[in-house]
């Protein structure tokens, strides 16, 4: 999820907790310090951000929710907001505001960024596998909405700021919960549909709250299409499903090749040759589909001995040219989100 869903989610958890100060009163060193904690813990994860990365590839994919998005780092990184927080307020006690910050860590960063599409890889360092609920985009306002109003409503209720951080919280879980009900039972209409499919997946629609896009895999090929609550899904495209020797061995184990292998489900892949004696490999994944043409891809350009000469995130045009496409001569929207890493 985008940081300021992370931090009002982070506030929100903070307020779980019932103050040492009764109603009205003002807070005592330990409740601010709770407060801090879980937000710095909500946010911590994403300082890998800064971390450098040999190409834009390597960073979306290895340097960004790495070792400080895992559960096995939770503890140490539930301790470092917690120590941020016990720095500003030196007579709060040590153990709720560290309680409170790991509760906040789990909750509100590493269990959002799994409920995106994007995933994250909770299970480092024993796994690098990416890990995905596909409940909603990686921005989706109707998430962030609740708890940004339930923000504000608390500053300016400053005697009401727990029912008001609260109510927010309880919202924003319930649109959550209905996003990931909704997920399930679109899934069993498309295998329903497809039902000699080897596997079926739903992800959730750029900019729709009932349409999603789905991907059914038949022996030989990807069913791409659209799906919504009481209609019946849609096709939009069929492509064929990549060969095993799409790509040759020495090249699919160039390391930030393998990354964007193993980052994409469903992958579309293609290569030709480039400038210089170049190799350029295009990585896309089909669960990021526009009217079923793929939009989200790595491209990548191999040098003569394999060496990454250049490596990006190619998005599938402008947002004018996005936008131009979602909103088609069909009207709907059956398009595919086009997520922040």
């Amino acid at each position: 999820m985008d940081n300021l869903t992370h931090g009002l989610l982070g506030l929100a958890l903070g307020a779980l907790r019932r103050p040492d100060a009764p109603a009205g009163s003002p807070l005592s060193p330990t409740d601010k310090a709770v407060l801090l904690g879980s937000v710095l813990a909500a946010e911590l994860p994403d300082l890998d951000t800064l971390l450098p990365a040999a190409n834009s590839v390597d960073h979306a994919l290895r340097a960004h929710r790495g070792l400080s998005h895992a559960l096995a780092f939770a503890p140490v990184v539930a301790l470092a907001a917690s120590g941020l927080a016990l720095l500003f307020f030196r007579r709060a006690r040590f153990l709720p505001v560290y309680l409170s910050s790991l509760l906040a860590l789990a909750v509100a960063h590493l269990l959002p960024d799994l409920w995106t599409g994007w995933g994250t890889r909770l299970l480092l360092p024993f796994s690098d596998r990416r890990l995905t609920l596909d409940w909603t985009m990686v921005v989706d306002p109707l998430v962030t909405l609740p708890l940004l109003t339930s923000a504000l409503w608390a500053w300016r209720r400053r005697i009401q700021w727990r029912r008001a951080l609260l109510v927010g919280l309880a919202c924003s879980a319930a649109y959550v919960g209905l996003r990931g009900v909704l997920q399930a039972t679109l899934t069993s209409r498309v295998r329903e549909a497809w039902p000699s499919a080897e596997r079926v997946q739903v992800f959730p629609a750029w900019f729709s709250l009932t349409t999603w896009r789905y991907v059914a895999v038949l022996p030989s090929e990807y069913v791409a299409g659209s799906v919504s609550p009481g209609e019946p899904p849609r096709e939009e495209r069929r492509l064929p499903r990549p060969s095993v020797d799409a790509l040759p061995d020495a090249v699919r184990a160039v390391p930030t090749v393998h990354e964007a292998l193993a980052w994409a489900r469903f992958p579309v892949i293609s290569s030709v040759p480039g400038a210089q004696g170049r190799t350029v490999v295009r990585i896309g994944d089909l669960r990021y589909h526009l009217r079923g043409e793929p939009t989200l891809a790595f491209v990548l350009e191999l040098a003569p001995d394999l060496s990454v000469a250049d490596a990006r995130l190619e998005r599938g045009g402008s947002a004018r040219e996005l936008m131009e496409r979602w909103r088609g001569p069909r009207g709907g929207n059956p398009g595919g989100e086009v997520p922040s890493p």
